[in-house]
């Protein structure tokens, strides 16, 4: 089950490891490692592709909130555009920016709810206690309109019922003669 949404830093990986370790990443050489802001840690490491070194992944850690990933949207995306680097979120199968920033939180908080109710990720559990909570007003609708289309077919049935058993009246110009 995943625990993370990843980000995927596609670039020359020495000058993305300068541009995180300014912002207050701690990272080797190579790019493994952390990076704290004040809305939490998130964990940095290498992309491959097929072996070779791409890039940098960020992993920002599923929440009951956004304000993480907003954080770390805002600062990769400034990264991205210093060190000349494209931002990807694989998720969606597409670019991450500041312009797409509303698709990518929903995406997340869509996955740490599903990763909270069903992944037993205890960090996002309060999305899914909050989003699922039951209305007892949709409840008492539901059975009110049961009622009311459960009378309307009883009606209906009756109306037919009735014009059935009943004889036909004679047209308006029928006149009949003995």
């Amino acid at each position: 089950m995943l625990r993370s949404y990843d980000f995927v830093l596609k670039g020359d990986v020495e000058a993305l490891v300068v541009a995180l370790s300014a912002r207050g990443a701690e990272l080797s050489a190579e790019g493994q490692g952390t990076l704290r802001l004040e809305a939490g840690q998130v964990e940095v490491a290498p992309s491959r592709d097929e072996g070779t070194l791409v890039g940098l992944e960020v992993r920002v850690p599923f929440r009951d909130s956004s304000e993480l990933v907003e954080a770390v949207v805002k600062l990769l995306a400034d990264v991205a555009q210093v060190s000349e680097a494209q931002l990807l979120d694989p998720q969606r199968g597409q670019p991450a920016s500041l312009t797409n920033f509303s698709a990518v939180t929903d995406e997340y908080l869509r996955m740490a709810r599903y990763a909270g109710e069903y992944g037993g990720v205890s960090e996002a559990l309060g999305l899914s206690t909050l989003v699922q909570a039951p209305d007892a007003e949709s409840g008492q609708a539901k059975v009110l309109l049961a009622i009311a289309v459960f009378l309307l077919a009883l009606y209906g049935g009756w109306r037919a019922m009735t014009s059935l058993t009943a004889p036909a009246a004679p047209e308006q110009g029928d006149v009949r003669r003995p």
